[in-house]
């Protein structure tokens, strides 16, 4: 059987500083592997690459390309792979869905509960009052229906909530929508965003998409800064107060400017971490190498989570 030289290419700073060590010492457990990074690597060898956010692969030499046989992208978003698509295209590449949808979709729950302010009663409050809307009662609005927007749909039905889809690219056993422009009249309390960025939804949270907003309406981005237009998004909870905004992207990160606004909350891109976010890197890592070492359906096996299946029309969707 053929030896591998897989390496790791970037981590991100949210890993364990003993991160490198514990996954080369994982990997390397496995047949016919050799563990490397970037540093250590020979150009011609054939290669398994580990990526993530910061792997720009024009970067990469020529000649550890020619010799990739297989991509793993565990934790991150793919749309930086866009402009890259011709250096890819014949090396299958295996995204980590199954890493990071559940934290980015509690993450998107996580906002909308932070709505609902819990009061804390140091002594007993003879009013027993808490006025606040229920979920079921509320229209929610979820552009994207793929891993993500599918725990938080179903997750959002199951306490009743009427649930709607924007998704292009999915049907849904939801009220489903082709675009923004035709739900735009159904006055939604809630629109969270879970949608990848191509070119068909870069900015589509634009300034017209704003101004059809519900004034009280709770925005949550926690897919890709350049789904929104930022201006607009300020305008639009800078004059209406009743509203509130969640954001973990940016267009720009990190962020240098550091706006604020008291209906607008921000965290710096965490939605997909997690105190065991390490170690289901480690697992995925793992199996994949495991499966593409032994099994002879293995493109396959991982049909849906290979980045070449996501292309239509030219574009990742």
């Amino acid at each position: 059987m053929e030896t591998y030289q897989v390496i790791r290419t970037h981590i991100s700073p949210y890993q364990a500083q003993d991160f490198i060590q514990t996954e080369r010492n994982l990997l390397s457990s496995l047949k016919d592997v050799e563990y490397k990074t970037l540093e250590e690597s020979q150009k011609n060898f054939p290669t398994i690459l580990i990526t993530n956010t910061h792997t720009d692969l024009k970067k990469l030499p020529p000649a550890l390309l020619d010799q990739t046989k297989l991509i793993i992208h565990p934790n991150s978003g793919y749309d930086h792979f866009v402009a890259d698509m011709n250096l890819w295209r014949e090396i299958p590449v295996v995204i980590g869905h199954t890493i990071r949808a559940q934290a980015v979709a509690e993450y998107s729950l996580n906002c909308l509960f932070q709505t609902q302010k819990l009061p804390k009663h140091e002594s007993w409050d003879k009013n027993r009052l808490w006025n606040r809307s229920l979920i079921k009662n509320s229209k929610i609005c979820i552009f994207g229906y793929g891993h993500i927007g599918k725990i938080i749909a179903k997750t959002l039905e199951a306490l009743g909530a009427k649930v709607s889809i924007v998704d292009p690219y999915q049907k849904s056993l939801f009220q489903h929508f082709d675009s923004w422009e035709i739900a735009s009249g159904v006055n939604f309390h809630v629109v969270i965003s879970a949608m990848s960025l191509n070119d068909s939804s870069f900015q589509i949270f634009d300034q017209k998409f704003f101004e059809s907003l519900n004034p009280e309406v709770v925005f949550i981005n926690g897919a890709r800064g350049n789904l929104y237009h930022e201006e607009a998004l300020r305008t639009f909870f800078t004059t209406h107060r009743e509203a509130q905004c969640f954001l973990d992207v940016f267009p720009t990160e990190p962020i240098t400017d550091n706006w604020t606004l008291p209906n607008v909350w921000k965290t710096s891109h965490i939605a997909g971490v997690h105190k065991h976010l390490d170690q289901g890197i480690l697992d995925f890592e793992f199996n994949v190498l495991k499966d593409f070492l032994n099994r002879k359906d293995f493109m396959a096996h991982y049909q849906s989570e290979l980045l070449q299946n996501k292309i239509l029309k030219g574009m990742i969707i």
